[in-house]
Order: structure tokens, then sequence, then C-alpha cells
């Protein structure tokens, strides 16, 4: 009757160190989607399932495609959505990741090697490869594809007129002139009279307005003129005044000493 064993060789290796404090780790990533964005935080959702797989991640590094990095701040209730604050302003269509470590628990059985002289290692695949002349597999799925992002183009933003009636005049749309010729207009000999008789008051009402303006600007600068010449008096005046208050100081500070010698 042939023996047959429960488990085979996994692997072969040397044992370095005794220790419990080592733990073998593989790289994961997880991946989530924006829920809500105002500025430079979002609410990030489906990455995480409670409140509790959030704490454990509180301060990672989070990422999205477009290379915009931010944080893991806090959780936002009991579902796994969780605000993050980033160093930009990320789109609704961008994928948040974050790349972490998974402790993954080893099996204590093995088998120790006694005598290094009756040992067979493993051969390794590419060992394997070689000595049946073997090619290294080619995988489509292996290799690296290049990235094309399309730009995207956003719809204009279209306000309601009863919501943009409440807003202040700098928030309303402005109707802006654009240089397209206007079309020819023919006039009938009563809308060109009508015209001619405008186009008259109109030259009328503008040298009406240059001339009051000009006789306004002459009683400024004879006014001006005026002023200057009651200030300049004023000044006389004033200087007139303090060499007379001056004189009549010193005279009274001469006479006292003249007495008493």
């Amino acid at each position: 009757m042939k023996r047959a064993h429960n488990f085979g060789v996994a692997a072969t290796g040397t044992v370095l160190e005794n220790s419990q404090a080592i733990d073998v780790v593989k790289k994961i990533k997880l991946t989530g989607l924006p829920e809500k964005i105002h500025k430079h935080t979002a609410y990030i959702k489906r990455m995480f399932n409670t409140s509790l797989e959030v704490a454990k991640f509180e301060g990672a590094a989070i990422k999205t495609v477009s290379g915009i990095r931010g944080q893991v701040k806090k959780a936002f209730g009991n579902n796994g959505v969780f605000r993050a604050t980033f160093e930009d302003r990320i789109k609704a269509s961008d994928i948040v990741f974050l790349r972490a470590f998974h402790t993954i628990p080893i099996k204590k059985f093995y088998n120790p090697i006694t005598s290094l002289l009756s040992v067979t290692y493993m051969r390794t695949i590419a060992e394997i490869r070689r000595s049946k002349n073997l090619a290294v597999p080619n995988k489509k799925d292996s290799h690296y594809k290049p990235i094309e992002r399309v730009v995207k183009r956003f719809n204009p933003v279209r306000v309601p007129k009863a919501l943009e009636a409440e807003l202040p005049f700098k928030s309303k749309t402005k109707q802006i002139k654009t240089n397209n010729p206007a079309r020819a207009v023919v006039l009938d000999k009563e809308d060109k009279r009508v015209a001619d008789l405008l186009g008259q008051i109109n030259l009328l009402h503008k040298d009406k307005t240059k001339k009051r303006r000009e006789k306004v600007q002459k009683q400024k600068d004879a006014y001006a003129v005026k002023r200057r010449a009651e200030e300049a008096e004023a000044d006389a005046r004033r200087q007139k005044k303090r060499k007379t208050f001056f004189r009549r100081e010193g005279q009274n500070q001469k006479t006292p000493s003249v007495a008493k010698d």
C-alpha cells in the first residue's frame, strides 16, 4: 500500500532570527469615490465599511488618479464615509485610492533540516525554465498600457431667471456687445426728415452744453483768481500784524533794563 502525504513542501529557507515581532505583510490598494466636494475638503465613500475601519486609517495619505494628494481626517457617520482634505479641489469623477499593508498570518508547521549534506533545495522558476529551455510567458495583461486622459468639457452653468432676478447686479449675466456689423436700413423721406431733425436737435444740445461748461469754467477761474488775491492780502495783513507785535514786545523787554540802570 502506497503511503499518501497530507501536505507537500511549499518552500525552503534558512532561519536568520527568532523574533515574534516580525510580521509578513501584503501590499493592498483601497479605492473610493467622492460623495461631496467642498473646496479642498471632500467626503469619500466605498473605501471602508464601518467607522472603526476609518479610525484605524486616520492620518493616512491618500491620492487621486489625477495626482492630487490628501489625508484621511475623520469618519462621517457609521457607513464608512470619511472626511478628507486635499492639496487642490478634486473632481466628482476622480477615483481616490489608499496604499496600505495587510498582515498575513503564517502557519507554524515546517520541516527542520538536520544535515546539510543530504539536502536538495527547491529550484527557482528561472532554473526550471533554463533547464527545460522554456521561454518566459508573454502575458498581455502584464504589459504597461499608455494612459490617455480625455479632456472633459462641462456644459455652461444655466441660472434660472427667477433665481437670477434675486442676485446682486455684479452676479447677474451681462449682455456683451459683439462687433457684428449692423444691417443697412433704407429710410424713406419722412423717416429721413425725422432723422435729420433729431440730428440737428442733438447738435444744438451739444453746442449749448459745451457753451455752458465753458462759462462755468470761466467763472471757476475768475473765482480762483479772486480767492488767491484775497489770500495774498490776508497773508500780508497777518505778516504786518506779527511784525508790529514782535516790535512792541521787544521794546517792552528793553524798557525795564534801562530804568534799572
